[in-house]
């Protein structure tokens, strides 16, 4: 008798202990016209309603983290179209940070922050005149301590998103300079972001790479 009645609460339990693992599939095999056996179709019918709701929530968190992505690409598509001299900058910039994030080892989650920052890297450049941002030849120091301020310009626009507070590195300091002598804080070495690091690192290179105003 006892065994009859451990069974299958040793089974529920198990099953119990598995649900709480994240295996949502797990479901009670009791046959029994008991409290036990209504406990375990309650504790069946529950867990497929879990699972239900699990499944259209990592649904809506894929699609919400698609509409996220493509919101940024658009929107770096737009500062790309406002300057004509970077057209496709900071997709380019995007692809060799992600590259440059991956060899260094980086977590999976760090390679997404860089992600999105390398795309909006620029984005504080929605706030520099056309003026300044179109010239086509070289700009005045005035003119240039305008075009510096598109880093801070750039994370103040996105210091108010919760969800963006750790990529601020890479849109204010990406032009941080590892002896110094870089904007907007005048940072050296380790003290700058690792993120706005690599980031600095990719848009070097692409400046040096495509064809600029001053790049004779």
């Amino acid at each position: 008798f006892a065994r009859v009645l451990a069974l299958p609460i040793n089974r529920l339990a198990e099953m119990t202990r598995a649900f709480s693992r994240g295996d949502f599939s797990a479901r009670v095999q009791v046959r029994s016209i008991t409290e036990v056996g209504e406990l375990a179709d309650t504790f069946n019918r529950m867990a497929a309603e879990l699972e239900g709701f699990i499944r259209r929530l990592k649904l809506a968190a894929a699609e919400n983290n698609e509409l996220f992505l493509g919101t940024a690409r658009a929107l770096a598509s737009a500062i790309d179209a406002k300057d004509p001299y970077t057209r496709g900058h900071s997709v380019r910039v995007n692809r060799y940070s992600v590259i440059l994030a991956r060899y260094h080892g980086l977590s999976e989650e760090d390679i997404r922050d860089i992600h999105v920052a390398s795309l909006l890297h620029d984005v504080g450049k929605i706030g520099v005149d056309d003026a300044i941002l179109k010239k086509p030849g070289k700009l005045t120091p005035e003119e240039f301590e305008v075009m510096k301020q598109h880093t801070v310009v750039g994370a103040n626009i996105m210091a108010p998103i919760r969800q963006m507070e750790r990529l601020l590195p890479g849109l204010r300091s990406h032009h941080e300079r590892w002896a110094g002598g870089g904007y907007p804080d005048g940072l050296a070495g380790d003290r700058i972001p690792q993120m706005a690091r690599i980031i600095a690192v990719a848009d070097s290179f692409d400046a040096m790479t495509t064809e600029r105003p001053y790049q004779t």
